[in-house]
Order: C-alpha cells, then structure tokens, then sequence
C-alpha cells in the first residue's frame, strides 16, 4: 500500500451516514469523506445537513451528496428511492454507517406517550434494519462492504427510565449479530458495531444536564468507523468495539 493509499483507505467508496448531522454525525462523515470516500448524508432537514457539507468541501475532501430523509415518516418506497439514487448517481454502494437516533429524555414506562415510544423505537432501530435489507443488492454487489451500527451499551442496560431509547438500543445489539450470523459465509460483507460511550453531544446532555465530565470529544470516534469501513476489517463481523477500542462479539 503506498503512502497515498494508507492515508486515503476509503478511495473509490461510497459509504452513505444517516444521522450526519448530528454531533457525532457530523464529525464522523467528515473523518470517513477525509479518507477518500464520497458521502451519501442521509438527514431529517437540508439545513442541518448543509453545513456538514460544506465543511467537508472546505476540508478538500470529495463532494458528498445530500439527500433529506425524515424517517419518522418514511416507507419502503422512500429507502428505494435512496437507493435508486445512489445507484445512479454514485453508481454503487460500499458502507452504510448509522448514526440516526432519538432521545426524549428519562420517564417511567408507566407514562412513556405511546407515540412516542414508536417514533424512537422506528428511527433507532427500525429505520436500521429497513436502510440495511432495501442496500443489500448493492452492497453484495460490491468487492468489499461494511455496516457499521452505533450503540449505547450503557443504556441498553435494564436500567429505570430509558424507556424505548434503552430498548431500542438493547434491540439494535441483537440486530447487529442476526446481520452477521445469517452473512457469515460472506467475504465480501461484513456488520459490526461502535459503542462510543459518554460523548459531548446534545442527545448526551438532554439525559445529564448538568456538568458531565464523562462526556469525551466526538472527533476521537472517526479513525474507529473509518478502520470498520476500509478493507482492514476485512474477516471481522459480528464485533462490537468498545469506547476503550477493544473489540468483542456482539
């Protein structure tokens, strides 16, 4: 691998992010866009998303495409269209990471609004799974592809009061594992996983509002999903990366 290679290990990939703008979001697409991939940001509005592309341009990294997507409200006919798209326009897929989620802070399951529980339930783990089957023919048709899910292990934990967020999470581990055990046979395709930890994001500080000296900058978390995204994992799958970057199945 030359020089050029090892610093660019994403080249020629196209790897699409929902939840890209977002904390962890945003600096995760721009740490993935700096290793040579082009970015499919998948958000809930244009503004949000509009920043992060102009910083990536700024950075001198390839031009990522946009693509508005309120999952609340999306059906099987709009994750299509996502994929048309990409097919199209970038004209195949290499990785997706997921980044989307939704917390409404911490109540009793007693009076958890219904509503409310599906709507997180729908955009941090339904959302995921129907992104991922609608991308399969793609990313079978690539040489190398990646899935990479974002966890919370601490809240995924039986602990009082995360209500659907903690389940919704506790869900996504087991999603995570049935993705790599039913594509085992697969060298071509692989599903892992990142558990961040205490992040300095807004969604963290909703839960803990007062100082929160756990909480650690997002801009550590990049090389992690770049590392899961590039031909380096290739053979890893089922894997759980902990905040510390050890690694264990899931």
């Amino acid at each position: 691998m030359t020089e050029t290679d090892s610093s660019r290990p994403l080249a020629g990939r196209v790897i699409l992010i929902t939840g890209a703008g977002g904390g962890i979001g945003a600096s995760v697409a721009r740490a993935i866009a700096a290793a040579g991939a082009e970015c499919v940001l998948v958000g809930r509005r244009e503004r949000t998303l509009t920043p992060v592309f102009d910083a990536i341009v700024a950075d001198g990294s390839p031009e990522p495409a946009l693509f508005p997507l309120d999952v609340t409200k999306a059906g099987e006919d709009d994750y299509q269209r996502l994929v048309d798209g990409i097919q199209a326009d970038c004209g195949g897929l290499h990785g997706i990471v997921h980044l989307a989620a939704r917390f409404d802070g911490l109540m009793p399951l007693a009076t958890h609004p219904i509503d409310g529980w599906q709507r997180i339930m729908h955009i941090n783990l339904t959302s995921a799974f129907a992104l991922t089957q609608i991308c399969l023919p793609l990313l079978q048709a690539a040489e190398d592809s990646s899935v990479v899910f974002t966890l919370d292990e601490a809240a995924a934990q039986p602990k009082a009061f995360w209500g659907a967020y903690g389940v919704s999470k506790a869900g996504l581990t087991a999603l995570v594992r049935l993705f790599a055990v039913e594509h085992a046979q697969s060298q071509r395709l692989r599903f892992n996983a990142i558990d961040p930890g205490p992040r300095d994001t807004s969604l963290r500080s909703s839960a803990f509002p007062a100082d929160d000296t756990a909480a650690r900058p997002v801009d550590e978390l990049g090389a992690r999903y770049v590392e899961l995204l590039s031909e380096a994992s290739r053979g890893k799958t089922g894997q759980i990366i902990d905040p510390d970057g050890t690694s264990r199945p899931a």
